[in-house]
Order: structure tokens, then C-alpha cells, then sequence
């Protein structure tokens, strides 16, 4: 049985306005509004827009304008709607859910104004609501004729700001704004300020060129199940500089703006049985993929930072960004420890297209096959040595120790690694010199006689020189060095070592453990 019963008024309550303010920051927010007067400009085929966004932390307030367009009399109340928009959801926009701009406001301030007036128009009007009309039933909403401002303006004023505003929160939207604005910066579609600085795009184009592993530039179309057309442009590759702690996997861009970027999880395959789990040796690999259809097509979320994992587009496309993504990760890994060599000198070259002419029947593999891996340094080192070490064991210590700087200072992320490399090889070349003058040089030396000889670091070195003939500069740097290191537990204020000086020690000191011991590090 089935029966109408009554009906039920299903008419959003304002609370609703209430329950985003935490989803939404300062940068989301202003993003929101960038992005309605990008849709504006585009609706309307401007050459380009100019948007202005002041942020005053003394008055904590707020001031954003633009001249897209203006927005008409009739489509005043799609400011404070929920879900009201005039932008179809099968043009290649920005805005599509109509709630963007309406939670970004309500998120910033308790005091709104909205002022704008339509290009080729006369009148100018102004809506404006704070927290007591967020905070009753009732919808209706009052809108005025003020004094007009520029043709096609948009202004936006917001005080009493729910967030704090610092000079640190100004450079963080900057920061954040030429990044997800890159592509219209850079074509000049989009002029953009913020306190009357121009902001300036950031790109994530920074690829290296080893030969045979040059970017792959990918170009395809696909199709949605409600029939929309998705251009597709890939590009994938190694980039010039390693950034362990993000900055690498994927990175998207729906219509231009980026909505993902650096995403090294399970959502695009770094889990284990696929690319791997995110490591620092992996860090070279980078996709990025730009997407152009329209806005219901766009696999974003409805605050469009970050991706909708279930969206039809991103559920085609994920095989295949895993795929790629692994390939490139895969050869990052491959040449761990040898990028200077292998991958960073190599800045410039084109990169090799790529034709998929029928997605998603694609190509299995995109790369030549992996270059065979180079053993790791201390496996090298260890193999170079092994006949002396056979025949002198006491030689083992010392070429492990110089593994062991070569892995330390490899380590941007032991911040004192410098320091703690000065102490190894300094130690190293000390035991160096202990195990020469008691194994090497054909002089019965005492325990007592080694305790007096090391008690003093000039006697240890006045004792070797007998015995082996070393340039008189390098024993120079053995003294600067020594002090270098004393320095570091003898005097109050920590003195500071470059990695410069760290590679010019250990030099150093390979050189006297081949003069000494015929040890070999050229490997």
C-alpha cells in the first residue's frame, strides 16, 4: 500500500551557513571568490580580469574586487543562496555547486557587503547580512540602490573576520594563490593582487632531462557516462631536485586551476603492491595532469581542493595515473644516490610525446627499460676493499666509516649531519693513524708508548711523518680540521660547518687512507 500521507517543508534551515565556517580557511576562501570572477570573466569573453584582495590584520577586515563583469539585477539572489548559480554545469567553468562563494563569506566574516553593478548598466546595488540574519528563519533578504561604482565591478567588503590575519597569513596567500592560479597567470587571462603586490604563478614544470628518461607528454581524450568530452594533458617525469617531505606524485589541474598537488597516498597508488609507500628515494617522480570539459566532468570536490576519488573521470583515469606514476617512481628509486650524476645536471631538453589515440587502450610501459641499478656506495667500497681487508682486517673499520659519512651526509633531513660528519672522519683519520703505527710501520710500539703518543694530537702526527711522505698541505688541513672539530667541544658557542668543508675532509682523509693503507674510494 501506498499512500500520501502529507508533505513535508523541506526548506534549509540557516544553521546550515553555520556548519561549513570550519571547513573552510582563509585561502579556500578566497579562492572561492577568485574563482567566481574567473567564471564571470569567462561567461562574459573578457581578455582578461583583474582581481584586487586586501587584507588589513589591524582593522580585521577584508576587501576583494574584481571587474568580470558585474553581476545583474535579476541574479542578485544567487550571492546568498545555497545551491543557486547561473553557470551550466556543461560549460567549462569553475563554479558549479552554487555554494562556493556563499560559505566562503559567511566562513571569513560576521559582517558582509556585496556591491556590484553589470557592465553596460546604470544602477549600482549592494546586498549586505551579518550573523543576526544568518541567525533567524527568515530568507527573505533586502537589497539596495547605493551610489554606483565602476561599470562591471564587483566588490566585496567583510568585517568583524571569525580568523586572525598576520603578516605570516598575507605571504601564506600569496603563496597559495600563485600556485592555483599558475596556468591563467601565465597566459595573462588573470591579473592578480594582493595588498597592491602582483602575484606571480608558480609552476611545477621543473623537469630534468636524462637521456632516454626525458618527460613524457601525454594527450588523449575521454569520455564521460553522460556523454561529456574530457581533454586530457599529461605530463610525467623526474624533476630537478628532490623534495623528500612532499612536493612529488600527483598533481592535477580541472579547467586550469589546480585542485591537487604533491598527493603521494593510496589515492593515486602509493601503497604497497603498487607504486610503493611514499620514501624519500621515490621523490623525483612527478605526474601532472590537466583536465579541460565542463564543470559537472571535473573530478573535484565541491570546495575544488582536492579530488573526488568516486567521480566517474578520476575512477578512468587511476589505472593509468598509477601506471605512469610508477614508472617514474620506479627509476627515481633506481638511481637513488646518484641523482647528481644521473638526474639533476640534466636541466634542459624537450620532452617526448606521447600518442594515446584510444583511451583507455593504452601502451603497457612509456619508458626504455630501467637502466640496471648501481650497487649501493658501501657495497662498492666494501668490494673495492676486500682483498685488503683479507689480508689486513684492522682496515675494515676505516672504509666502513667513510660509507657511513657518505650515508649521513646524504640525509637533508638530519639537519646537524654536517657536524656529525666532521666527528666521523676526524675519528676516523685519528684510528687511521693508531692502526698504521701499530700494524703498518715495522716499529714495536707499546701500549704505554701508544697512550703517550696519542695524549697530544701534534705527536701523533710528528710520529707518522716518519714513516710516510704525505704533502705538506694536506697536513695542514688534518690541523685545521682537528680544530675545526675541538671547536665543537671546547668552546662555548657552536660553530657552524659546511657541507663544502665536509666534502673537503673527507677527501681528505681518503686520501690519507690510500696513502696509509692503499684503501680505494673512487668507486
Amino acid at each position: 500500500m501506498k499512500r500520501e500521507a502529507g508533505k513535508l517543508e523541506a526548506i534549509p534551515s540557516k544553521r546550515l551557513f553555520h556548519s561549513i565556517i570550519a571547513d573552510y580557511d582563509l585561502n579556500r576562501s578566497l579562492c572561492e571568490l577568485v574563482d567566481n570572477a574567473l567564471d564571470l570573466w569567462s561567461l562574459r569573453s573578457l581578455d582578461r580580469v583583474r582581481v584586487d584582495i586586501d587584507l588589513d590584520w589591524n582593522q580585521r577586515a577584508i576587501h576583494v574586487s574584481d571587474n568580470a563583469g558585474g553581476i545583474d539585477e535579476d541574479d542578485l539572489s544567487v550571492i546568498v543562496a545555497p545551491g543557486q548559480t547561473t553557470l551550466d554545469p556543461t560549460s567549462p567553468s569553475i563554479g558549479i555547486f552554487g555554494v562556493g562563494s556563499k560559505r566562503a563569506v559567511v566562513a571569513l566574516a560576521e559582517d558582509v557587503k556585496i556591491t556590484s553593478r553589470r557592465m553596460g548598466h546604470r544602477k549600482t546595488f549592494l546586498i549586505e547580512f551579518d550573523d543576526a540574519w544568518l541567525n533567524d528563519d527568515d530568507w527573505l533578504l533586502p537589497y539596495y540602490e547605493v551610489d554606483p561604482i565602476a561599470e562591471g565591478t564587483t566588490s566585496i567588503d567583510l568585517a568583524r573576520l571569525r580568523i586572525q590575519l598576520s603578516e605570516a597569513e598575507v605571504d601564506g596567500v600569496k603563496a597559495h594563490l600563485g600556485t592555483t592560479y599558475a596556468v591563467f597567470l601565465a597566459d595573462h587571462h588573470l591579473e592578480l593582487y594582493v595588498n597592491g603586490s602582483q602575484i606571480e604563478p608558480t609552476a611545477f614544470e621543473q623537469w630534468a632531462y636524462p637521456r632516454n628518461f626525458e618527460p613524457r607528454d601525454f594527450k588523449f581524450k575521454l569520455t564521460t557516462p553522460e556523454g561529456d568530452i574530457v581533454k586530457v594533458r599529461a605530463i610525467a617525469g623526474l624533476t630537478r631536485e628532490s623534495h623528500p617531505s612532499g612536493e612529488y606524485g600527483f598533481y592535477l589541474y580541472c579547467n586550469n586551476r589546480l585542485v591537487a598537488r604533491d598527493l603521494h597516498d593510496s589515492t593515486v597508488g602509493f601503497a604497497t603492491g603498487q607504486i610503493g609507500l611514499p620514501h624519500p628515494d621515490i621523490s623525483l617522480a612527478r605526474l601532472i595532469v590537466y583536465l579541460d570539459g565542463p564543470a559537472r566532468a571535473m573530478p573535484w570536490n565541491s570546495s575544488k581542493s582536492g579530488i573526488n576519488a568516486n567521480h566517474a573521470v578520476f575512477v578512468a583515469l587511476r589505472d593509468w595515473i598509477v601506471r605512469v606514476l610508477k614508472e617514474w617512481a620506479s627509476l627515481s628509486r633506481r638511481w637513488s644516490g646518484e641523482w647528481p650524476q644521473q638526474v639533476f645536471r640534466f636541466t634542459s631538453g624537450s620532452a617526448v610525446e606521447e600518442a594515446i589515440p584510444s583511451f583507455p587502450e593504452t601502451r603497457r610501459n612509456y619508458l626504455p627499460p630501467l637502466p640496471i641499478a648501481r650497487s649501493r656506495y658501501h657495497d662498492r667500497v666494501r668490494e673495492a676493499n676486500e682483498e685488503i681487508v683479507r689480508t689486513k682486517p684492522w682496515t675494515r673499520g676505516l672504509h666502513e666509516s667513510i660509507a657511513a659519512v657518505d650515508l649521513i651526509f646524504r640525509q637533508d633531513r638530519l639537519q646537524e649531519k654536517n657536524r656529525i660528519c666532521l666527528i666521523i672522519l676526524d675519528s676516523t683519520l685519528e684510528i687511521a693513524f693508531k692502526e698504521y703505527l701499530v700494524n703498518e710501520s715495522n716499529h714495536e710500539y707499546s701500549d704505554a708508548d701508544i697512550r703517550s703518543i696519542f695524549a697530544k694530537r701534534y705527536l701523533v702526527e710528528r710520529e707518522v711523518k716518519k714513516y710516510v711522505q704525505i704533502r705538506g698541505g694536506a697536513w695542514r688541513k688534518v690541523r685545521f680540521y682537528y680544530d675545526l672539530r675541538n671547536k665543537l667541544t671546547h668552546e662555548r658557542a657552536t660553530v657552524g660547518i659546511s657541507s663544502q668543508q665536509i666534502e673537503d675532509h673527507r677527501a681528505l682523509v681518503e686520501e690519507f687512507l690510500n696513502r696509509l693503507f692503499g684503501l680505494q674510494f673512487e668507486v
